[in-house]
């Protein structure tokens, strides 16, 4: 990108406005038929500040832009020097126009893939086709829907031209109106210095303008071209902020064509993100000083049906939900739950909450959801992943378990896949393998909780009332369901040495983040899980995570000794099977209804040390 200006540069752009002003503004009211009031506005400072700032640079991800407060969808991206090929240009997503050049293509309209190149330089008779001002405008009136998701507009340089284009797009809605004011006065504006663009001033006379008109306009086009005439005689284009360049035109054109009353009875309301929740409803994230009733009903001017959610910004941490829609695939009570299930900042009765049309934040805390992980909450509630998106999630919890068992098994000294590989390194494999499982585990949740905060358990438990299901994990972990090696619980080995003690501890921890930490934390990305509050239910998470425990601890480890004891062989199998399965859901239970994963830790950790205590004691 450019680089900042020197002083004077941004001197020269902070008086900008306000030394055009006077001649556009002349001229465009002489220009358009705008009624008597209009006509008889002041001209002078003034007027600057009864008009709102409408335009914006902001930055993200992807680099700075420029948006408008009433076209917050679409992003305006200036890169010198741009120029994408024509086959390249086609293959960008959708919802991108490129203007004047950005794109070496000829003009072109693909509305199956969304991609819009206005130019009249490349691939085209020149003097034959509209100027990129004019093909924004043709666009606009010709319905293109430009409030329907997100639009990206790229050029490369701003001429008058390229931010005429510009400033049409971002006004389309006032634009395509009904009220014909704002187009009888920017349209011979954007005609004239369309003809000027791509034939020249010696043909200016294809307007058809009378005499008067065509001078006033041209009044009006030297005005808004000064700055960068002289910029560019001065040799300092290059190191002009051009982005801040094209602000600044924007607000001079809105200060020629606007008056204080254009903008009465509206709220200022900025567009923070959108996604789509339904084939045919948006959720509209947004900031205003009015209230949340006030700026749906402005929304709905705007969006119609389309509008669906509302969750309007009062600051970084507090936000108001309003269900637009009463007929949508769900209700704001999953959203809260959700939200309540992902939103660190949950604690005691401080929730997200509300009514079934209405609710808001935490009262007093906030959230510390970052507000598109908000947005991807309601798409997620809204419109539940695919089939696909859930087969990748099971799919990606098994991958994570079998990849990180098989590292520890090595790094014993085992085999890849045996009965009891976990074993087969012997007294001294046992501890190597336990802990690089507890590091393997660690790493894997901390990883995917920096990736997707809320989704791994990452946070302490609600209670310690999860402890009074010890009993029942006890005997889960006698039948062989808890992750302690067998001839531990038969006394053999080493005995209870503190290496012994340590590597059951560091095993149960590392299977626990492994399983109801990481596999848990992916799936919990595609389905619904049991919450802290509510009705009582095994979740996919919860039985495939069960699963993937019974089954890494089947190959793992071997059936304990007071089984194999057992006159009927199936007997023992369907009880270890038993016990195995049992131990995950339990866990995965209080993974869930506790909403940390270190409470199915504590509760492995306890109950295994209870049962080794019980099992010594015995003669």
């Amino acid at each position: 990108m450019v680089s900042d200006m020197d002083g004077d540069g941004r001197s020269r752009l902070g008086d900008f406005t306000e030394r055009i002003r006077t001649g556009a503004r002349r001229a465009f009211t002489q220009t358009a038929s705008a009624s008597a009031a209009t006509e008889a506005l002041p001209v002078g400072p003034s007027t600057r500040s009864l008009l709102p700032l409408r335009y914006l640079i902001k930055e993200n991800g992807d680099g700075r832009y420029l948006s408008c407060t009433e076209a917050s969808n679409i992003a305006v991206r200036l890169e010198p020097g741009l120029a994408v090929s024509a086959s390249a240009a086609r293959k960008y997503p959708r919802g991108t126009i490129f203007l004047d050049g950005a794109a070496q293509a000829e003009p072109f309209l693909d509305s199956a893939k969304g991609v819009y190149n206005l130019d009249h330089h490349e691939g085209c008779v020149r003097a034959f086709t509209l100027a990129t001002c004019e093909q924004a405008m043709v666009l606009i009136l010709k319905g293109l829907d430009l409030d329907d998701e997100g639009w990206t507009v790229w050029l490369n340089d701003p001429d008058l031209d390229a931010v005429l284009a510009v400033w049409l797009l971002l006004n389309h809605r006032r634009l395509a109106g009904d009220d014909a004011t704002l187009r009888e006065k920017i349209m011979p504006v954007v005609r004239l210095q369309g003809v000027i663009d791509a034939h020249g001033f010696e043909l200016k006379g294809l307007t058809g303008f009378p005499p008067g008109l065509q001078e006033r306009t041209l009044e009006t086009i030297d005005a808004l071209r000064a700055e960068e005439l002289a910029l560019k005689a001065e040799g300092a284009w290059a190191t002009t902020d051009l982005l801040e360049y094209t602000r600044a035109t924007l607000e001079a054109i809105d200060e020629s064509v606007y008056t204080p009353g254009d903008f009465e009875g509206r709220n200022q309301i900025e567009e923070l993100g959108r996604v789509r929740i339904s084939p045919h409803r948006l959720a509209i994230a947004c900031r205003s000083e009015a209230g949340i009733y006030e700026v749906e009903e402005q929304l709905r001017e705007i969006h119609g049906d389309r509008l669906g959610l509302v969750v309007l910004q009062k600051d970084a941490a507090t936000y108001t939900l309003r269900q637009v829609d009463p007929f949508l695939a769900a209700g704001l009570d999953r959203l809260y739950e959700r939200l309540n299930l992902l939103d660190p900042a949950v604690a005691g009765e401080q929730r997200w909450g509300g009514s079934g049309d209405i609710g808001g934040s935490p009262r007093g805390r906030g959230t510390a959801l970052a507000l598109d992980e908000i947005l991807n909450v309601c798409r997620w509630v809204y419109q539940s992943p695919s089939a696909g998106r859930r087969l990748a999630a099971v799919l990606g919890a098994a991958t994570t378990a079998l990849v990180a068992l098989a590292l520890a098994a090595a790094a014993g000294g085992g085999a890849v896949v045996a009965p009891g590989l976990l074993l087969a390194g012997g007294g001294q494999g046992r501890p190597w393998s336990a802990l690089t499982l507890a590091l393997l585990g660690i790493a894997a949740t901390a990883l995917g909780r920096r990736h997707r905060p809320g989704y791994y358990g990452w946070r302490w438990p609600r209670s310690w009332g999860f402890l009074a299901l010890v009993p029942f994990a006890g005997l889960a972990v006698a039948a062989g369901g808890g992750w302690v090696p067998p001839a531990w619980l038969a006394g053999e080995g080493a005995g209870w040495s503190l290496l012994g003690l340590g590597a059951v501890l560091a095993g149960v921890l590392g299977i626990e983040l492994l399983v109801h930490g990481a596999a848990h934390g992916i799936l919990v990305t595609a389905f619904p899980v049991m919450l802290t509050t509510g009705r009582r239910f095994i979740s996919v998470p919860n039985a495939v995570s069960a699963v993937i425990y019974a089954a890494a601890l089947l190959v793992c480890l071997e059936p304990p000794a007071w089984l194999l004891t057992l006159a009927n062989r199936a007997s023992v199998g369907v009880a270890w099977v038993l016990g195995a399965l049992a131990m995950g859901l339990l866990c995965g239970s209080v993974r869930e209804r506790w909403g940390s994963v270190w409470a199915p830790v504590a509760l492995h950790a306890v109950s295994a040390l209870v049962v080794l205590g019980v099992f010594l004691a015995l003669p």
